[in-house]
């Protein structure tokens, strides 16, 4: 495997079967810095397997394109042979718009107000039910067209859609008040701010420091008004308690807490060591209906 392209994680139950993948549902994440995908297995409603990809110096579309073909023509558990294949990638570039000012035809205007679209990028859009909206993004076309060669017929998502989708049906039940949720990524951290099922804020913000991190959060948190004594944070991603990170968290919002994985699906004993905030998005691009 190229030196840029490093496996840090697989993990399968025994009970999984290359031979009987129209039982299972495969999730796939593509990002410039990274790929994986995880395996549902449908007639036990559990999560299976899991697969994790880190990524360097990806530094185009061409060398994006080269990686994932050198990781998918490798796997035993990439094809197309499943009973449904979901796919989110990572993008920044994005725009909500509301349902009712949706217009298709008008779909890259909205995204070039405030992203630069390259000619050969696609656009794309998600519905999404809960938040009455619709999610204009676009993807590479070399990207967009590998996946589609690989895996014929199926619909990318970007990865805000299934973020936000899944924390608004996560908090179906809750009442009023604000709750702030940070997914954080190698690079990026995604900020999502709910007031019970409402969406008040969602915006990715490119860090290198803690201090960059920090800086983010606490800009957030007093843009909105939002005292922080009182608000819960909720984290999820690549993050642990004993991190630089967290601690600097902590200086600010004393109320931490760890996201858990959805009840809605079981966990096979592979994922026992894996704490359960990691790959939480992965891990719900199943539950919504984007």
């Amino acid at each position: 495997m190229p030196q840029n392209i490093h496996l840090s994680k697989s993990i399968f139950d025994k009970a999984l079967n290359t031979e009987a993948k129209k039982n299972y549902r495969l999730s796939i994440r593509v990002s410039p810095d990274g790929f994986s995908f995880c395996v549902l297995d449908t007639n036990r409603n559990k999560y299976s397997g899991l697969e994790n990809y880190e990524f360097q110096d990806i530094r185009s579309p061409l060398m994006l394109e080269e990686a994932l073909k050198v990781i998918i023509e490798g796997s035993q558990w990439l094809d197309k042979d499943y009973q449904g294949v979901k796919v989110m990638f990572e993008g920044q570039q994005m725009s909500l718009v509301p349902n009712p000012l949706f217009d298709a035809g008008q779909a890259p205007e909205y995204l070039r107000f405030n992203h630069f679209v390259d000619a050969d990028d696609e656009i794309c859009h998600d519905h999404l039910p809960n938040l009455d909206a619709v999610n204009v993004f676009s993807i590479p076309g070399n990207i967009a067209k590998l996946l589609n060669q690989f895996f014929p017929g199926i619909q990318i998502n970007h990865f805000s859609s299934a973020l936000i989708e899944s924390l608004l049906i996560r908090n179906k039940n809750w009442g009023e008040g604000r709750m702030i949720f940070v997914n954080v990524r190698k690079q990026w951290l995604d900020i999502i701010v709910l007031d019970g099922r409402k969406l008040l804020f969602f915006n990715s913000f490119q860090y290198r420091t803690k201090e960059d991190f920090a800086y983010y959060l606490i800009y957030v948190i007093e843009q909105l008004n939002i005292n922080p004594e009182n608000v819960e944070l909720v984290l999820m991603g690549e993050i642990l308690k004993i991190s630089d990170i967290y601690d600097i968290i902590y200086k600010y919002v004393r109320n931490l807490k760890f996201i858990e994985r959805g009840e809605e699906f079981s966990y096979s004993y592979v994922f026992d060591e894996t704490p359960g905030h990691f790959y939480y998005n992965l891990l719900n691009l199943q539950r919504c209906e984007l």
